[in-house]
């Protein structure tokens, strides 16, 4: 359950790229998933148990890159899960806040569901090469977000 609370958002971002011209589809998508993202980490929330010292509630993992003894490792603790909720109330705060946005909607919707999953990876993260992949990832979409949609001085954003 916690792989498809990181992959959601991105698939949505990919579908909303992949409609064309769809202003009023993204926004409705982008609200509609972060929604669904929250009740996701309320369940989570709801059915996390403690798994004692050294342990991980809702643990994944699959084999990535055995060469380096890496895999795709993810699981929550009792610090992670709070983060990764309140990841989905923030992104669901900010798809409200944008909905009568006008400027470029549909690339807006796109790279914040692709922030929201790259932040929600990176807090469950479990394997050091995946939490960076992660990480490099969220800059990534913060800086293309930065440079569409900041405010006052973006240029430095771009250097």
């Amino acid at each position: 359950m916690l792989s498809l609370v990181i992959l959601l958002p991105l698939a949505a971002a990919a579908l909303i790229l992949a409609l064309p011209r769809a202003e009023r589809t993204a926004r409705v998508a982008f609200v509609l998933v972060a929604a669904v993202e929250v009740a996701l980490t309320a369940v989570l929330w709801a059915g996390y148990r403690d798994p004692g010292p050294g342990g991980l509630a809702y643990e994944e993992q699959l084999r990535w890159i055995p060469n380096v003894g890496s895999s795709y490792h993810v699981g929550v603790d009792g610090l992670s899960l709070p983060l990764i909720v309140l990841t989905a109330v923030i992104f669901l705060a900010c798809a409200i806040y944008d909905w009568n946005a006008a400027d470029r909607p549909r690339s807006r919707a796109a790279l914040f569901l692709f922030l929201e999953a790259t932040s929600v990876g990176l807090f469950a993260a479990q394997d050091l090469i995946l939490f960076f992949l992660f990480f490099d990832l969220s800059i990534v979409g913060m800086y293309f977000i930065i440079a569409g949609w900041g405010h006052g001085d973006r240029g430095p954003a771009r250097r």
